[in-house]
């Protein structure tokens, strides 16, 4: 099922968000990869291609962080947890958020594969406690 049109200039709503991010949930659960593949070229210039994934991920900046104090669902409380913890930000050149030695920004494409890893550590942590357990 597809979601219906999504304006890019409004937050997306409340039952359109939890659908949305458990589809990003499970897409990132199965597929190992980035959602934007980053390169350099030979004058250094960032080059992004986008993936599958990275479709999914289009959506994001209209999340309304306001939502994370409501969820209740485990994929939810994942994503949220993985968007705190790198500090992505939305600002007027898309999400961003500090890079691992915190002197400068990742562009949007690095970010969001930057939160793609994050989703991916805490899941495989919650499969280990799950099996711990």
């Amino acid at each position: 099922m597809l979601l219906p049109y999504i304006s890019p200039r409004l937050p997306l709503s409340e039952s359109h968000a939890a659908i949305a991010i458990s589809r990003l949930m499970e897409a990132v659960a199965r597929t190992s990869g980035p959602a934007y593949l980053v390169t350099l070229d030979e004058l250094g210039d960032e080059q992004v291609k986008s993936t599958t994934l990275s479709m999914l991920f289009d959506c994001v900046p209209q999340i309304n962080e306001e939502y994370a104090n409501r969820c209740d669902d485990e994929h939810q409380e994942v994503f949220w947890m993985a968007y705190r913890e790198i500090g992505l930000e939305r600002t007027p050149c898309g999400m961003v958020c500090m890079d691992s030695t915190e002197t400068g920004y990742l562009s949007t494409e690095q970010a969001i594969n930057a939160l793609v890893d994050r989703i991916r550590l805490l899941l495989s942590r919650q499969e280990e406690d799950e099996a711990a357990a």
